[in-house]
C-alpha cells in the first residue's frame, strides 16, 4: 500500500486503490489520477476492455458542442507493450468544456489508467468563450502521461517491489516521474463466504497532509448524536479503546467501538490516523487513516477478542517496504537512519551494510558479495570504516571509498 506493507487476513483478498499524484507545491499544482484493477488481466482481455471504452465515448455527445466525445485515439509504445491513450470531452459542463487525456496500460497482468483534464484557471474561464476549451493544448499533460508509461512498473511480491508508491501490482516513483505528492486510497470487501459485512480501507493523504480536525476529536462530536440514535434502536455502543497509537514510529491515535444490537448481534468499527506535524510529513512518512469495519448490515463472524487481534496486527504490521527504505527506520524514533559515508561519525550503534549507487561499475559486484563482507557492527560517535582496504586497493581505495554509502540495517 504506496511505500508500505501491511500483513492482512487472507480472506481479504486483494485491494483496488485509486490514487492522485500532484505536479507543483503550489495553488497552480497539476494532478494525474491513476486507477489499478486489483484483478488479472490477459492482453485479449485488456484489448476487449479498451475497446469498449472507446465505443462507450464514441455513443456518447458533449450536450454544449453536439459532437461525439472522442477527440482522438493513439497507440503508444512503452516497455511494457502497446498502450492506448484517449483524449474525450467531458459530457455535461455548461460553463465550459475541459478536455481529458486517459492512458490505458497493462503493467504485466494489471490493468492501470492514468488520465488528467486539461483547463484553465476559473479566472481565465470568466473571460473565454466556453467553445474554444477543446482547443486547449493537452500537451503538457500528455507529456507528463508518456513520462508516467515509459517509466511505471509493476511487480508480482510487495516485498520485493521497486520503490515507489506501490499500488495493486503496479509502481509509480517520484525520481523519474517528477511527481511532488502522492495520494491513495485502498480499499477491499472480504470474502463474504470467509469473513462476511467486512471491508478495510486505507486514505493517504500524501505528505503535508493534514485534517483540522483530529479523529478523537471528531469521535466525541458524532458520538453522542450516535448513541442516541442506537438507543431509538434498542442498541448500545462501547467504547473498546481509545487514544494515542503510534504507528511505525509514528504518532498517532485510535479508537474502536462495538455496536450492540443484540446479544449475539455485534458488529465493530475501529478508526485510526497518524498525526505527525506537516513540517514532518514526506513521501516516507505520509499522514494515513486507517477503517476496518466488521458486521454492520449483519452480525460480526468475529467475536471482540478476534476483531481486536486482527485490528492489532493490522496497525503493528504497517512498516515501509525494504525499497522505500524500511531497512532504515530507527525502531526507537520511527525516523529514518540516515545512510552515512566513509569517515562521517555513526548516528545510530547497529549493523550497517555497504552499499554503491546501482550505476555504480562495482555495484552489482558489492551486491554479490556474502553478508559478512558488506556488514561491519559500527557504535554511534564513531567514524564509518573503510571499505575498501588501502593494502590490498591502493591505486583505488581512495575513489571506492568516496563513493561508499553505508545503510543501517538493523540494532546487533
Amino acid at each position: 500500500m504506496g511505500r508500505y506493507l501491511i500483513d492482512v487476513p487472507v480472506e481479504m483478498g486483494n485491494f483496488g486503490v485509486s490514487s492522485q499524484f500532484l505536479y507543483g507545491l503550489d495553488a497552480r499544482f497539476k494532478t494525474v489520477e491513476v486507477v489499478v484493477d486489483s484483478a488479472d488481466f490477459t492482453p485479449d482481455q485488456f484489448m476487449r476492455k479498451t475497446n469498449a471504452r472507446i465505443d462507450e465515448l464514441n455513443s456518447k455527445q458533449n450536450n454544449d458542442l453536439k459532437i461525439p466525445l472522442l477527440l482522438a485515439q493513439e497507440v503508444w509504445n512503452t516497455p511494457h507493450g502497446k498502450a492506448l491513450m484517449l483524449r474525450y470531452l467531458k459530457r455535461d459542463y455548461t460553463t465550459y468544456t475541459p478536455v481529458i487525456s486517459e492512458l490505458h496500460m497493462l503493467v504485466g497482468s494489471r490493468y492501470a489508467v492514468a488520465a488528467g483534464t486539461t483547463y484553465d484557471d476559473e479566472k481565465d474561464i470568466r473571460k473565454t468563450d466556453r467553445q474554444t476549451y477543446k482547443f486547449i493544448d493537452p500537451q503538457p499533460l500528455e507529456d507528463r502521461l508518456r513520462v508516467i508509461a515509459q517509466n511505471i512498473k509493476g511487480y508480482s511480491d510487495a516485498t520485493q517491489a521497486p520503490e515507489g508508491f506501490c499500488m495493486a501490482g503496479v509502481v509509480m516513483n517520484d525520481k523519474t516521474m517528477g511527481y511532488d505528492v502522492e495520494t491513495g486510497g485502498f480499499g477491499v470487501q472480504a470474502d463474504e463466504k470467509l469473513l462476511p459485512d467486512t471491508t478495510f480501507h486505507i486514505r493517504m493523504q500524501g505528505q503535508y497532509g493534514h485534517e483540522e480536525e483530529n479523529l478523537l476529536q471528531r469521535v466525541d462530536r458524532v458520538n453522542p448524536g450516535v448513541r442516541a440514535v442506537l438507543a431509538t434502536q434498542g442498541a448500545q455502543l462501547f467504547v473498546l479503546r481509545k487514544g494515542d497509537r503510534a504507528i511505525n514510529g509514528m504518532p498517532g491515535m485510535e479508537y474502536a467501538e462495538a455496536i450492540h444490537v443484540t446479544r449475539s448481534d455485534v458488529g465493530f468499527m475501529m478508526r485510526a490516523q497518524t498525526n505527525l506535524p506537516k513540517e514532518k510529513q514526506s513521501l516516507q512518512r505520509p499522514y494515513i487513516e486507517f477503517l476496518l469495519s466488521l458486521g454492520q448490515d449483519k452480525p460480526s463472524s468475529l467475536d471482540q477478542t478476534q476483531a481486536m487481534k486482527v485490528w492489532d496486527t493490522l496497525l503493528d504490521t504497517m512498516r515501509l517496504s525494504p525499497a522505500n527504505g524500511g531497512r532504515q527506520i530507527d525502531p526507537k524514533t520511527g525516523g529514518l537512519v540516515p545512510p552515512t559515508k566513509v569517515g562521517q561519525t555513526c548516528p545510530r550503534s547497529g549493523l550497517w551494510e555497504a552499499c554503491l549507487p546501482a550505476t555504480h561499475p562495482e555495484a552489482n559486484h558489492l551486491a554479490g558479495l556474502p553478508q559478512t563482507f558488506r556488514i561491519k557492527s559500527v557504535q554511534a560517535g564513531e567514524p564509518m570504516p573503510e571499505f575498501y582496504a588501502r593494502f590490498m586497493f591502493p591505486d583505488t581505495a581512495e575513489a571506492g571509498n568516496a563513493a561508499i554509502a553505508w545503510r543501517w540495517l538493523r540494532e546487533g
